[in-house]
């Protein structure tokens, strides 16, 4: 069985050698590494510097955004199974061998958990803590029994002929998806059918933003990603987005000035962790303000783009 690894990259100089110098470890030699890169930066100078090592680097013409360059890999791959990394992830050694396992055993995809690699400032200590409240609330074992085994996560992977069969990553749009895509994908191979197991045993990392800039840039994004769907997926108006993002504005308000549930959710999130609940609390609530905000920005951004776009 051989796997295709597939990553989409876009200025990811920071993070990219990690990720390649975990690839390099994998102990399981029938496997290629395919990274479609759309970047500014020196990321393909690092890609191509692995290029002896069997990686392959895929420049498009022009920048089309990471559903056309996941789309782009997946047609170039050669491989039984597609390994859909982003560039910020982290494979255990054994990882190949752990889910071929399963698909020896006639399953058609393997979602894993994802862990946070880095957990030096509060930033990426908020996204680990999320993670950690959906392990002990029990989320991802009801996920077992109630999508059909199938959901997307990093390090997700997905027989090739399988995913031929669905119309893959959402793109073509007079904008590029930013977010959900992958969510939409996972989506459509439920409806397929498809014969999918979630095993957290496997726990692969990622390095999740540590920073101020880097946190509003990805919190931000995740926004953009709602009106995009919105509009080119599931077909809605502008005015019917704009509404629901007025209503998702003044429950933002709404938490901001009475305060309490604010706190109140974010000290119960500082129980999953291991520091101080109390010291932890406040610094979690910037976090969470610094989210909300940028998801609006996101999605009023998103939506001006949309409608500019499709005007001109």
């Amino acid at each position: 069985m051989k796997f295709s690894i597939i990553i989409p990259t876009y200025n990811e100089e920071k993070d990219i050698k990690f990720t390649l110098e975990s690839l390099m470890a994998l102990n399981y030699p029938d496997k290629e590494i395919i990274v479609v890169d759309d970047s500014t930066d020196s990321t393909p100078h690092i890609v191509s510097s692995y290029s002896n090592s069997g990686v392959k680097l895929i420049r498009p013409d022009k920048r089309k955004g990471r559903c056309e360059a996941r789309n782009i890999g997946i047609n170039a791959a050669s491989g039984d199974v597609l390994v859909i990394l982003n560039a910020d992830v982290l494979l255990p050694t054994d990882f190949l061998e752990r889910i071929k396992i399963h698909y020896n055993n006639g399953y058609d995809s393997v979602t894993v958990f994802a862990d946070v690699a880095n957990m030096e400032t509060i930033y990426s200590r908020y996204v680990d803590l999320l993670n950690q409240k959906k392990v002990i609330k029990g989320v991802y074992e009801q996920r077992k029994s109630t999508h059909n085994g199938i959901y997307w996560s990093e390090g997700f992977s997905i027989r090739k002929k399988i995913a031929l069969r669905t119309s893959l990553f959402p793109s073509g749009f007079v904008l590029p998806i930013e977010a959900g895509e992958d969510v939409y994908f996972a989506d459509e191979l439920r409806k397929m059918k498809c014969r999918g197991i979630i095993d957290d045993t496997i726990i692969v990392h990622h390095i999740v933003p540590d920073n101020l800039v880097d946190y509003w840039h990805i919190r931000k994004g995740r926004g953009a990603g709602m009106p995009q769907i919105r509009r080119f997926i599931d077909g809605w108006s502008h005015k019917k987005i704009l509404f629901i993002i007025f209503l998702k504005t003044i429950k933002r308000l709404f938490l901001f000035v009475t305060v309490i549930p604010m706190i109140r959710y974010n000290f119960d999130l500082a129980g999953y962790g291991k520091k101080n609940r109390i010291l932890e609390t406040f610094p979690l609530c910037w976090c969470w303000m610094v989210e909300q905000v940028a998801n609006t920005v996101g999605e009023l951004q998103s939506l001006k783009k949309i409608i500019l776009k499709e005007k001109f």
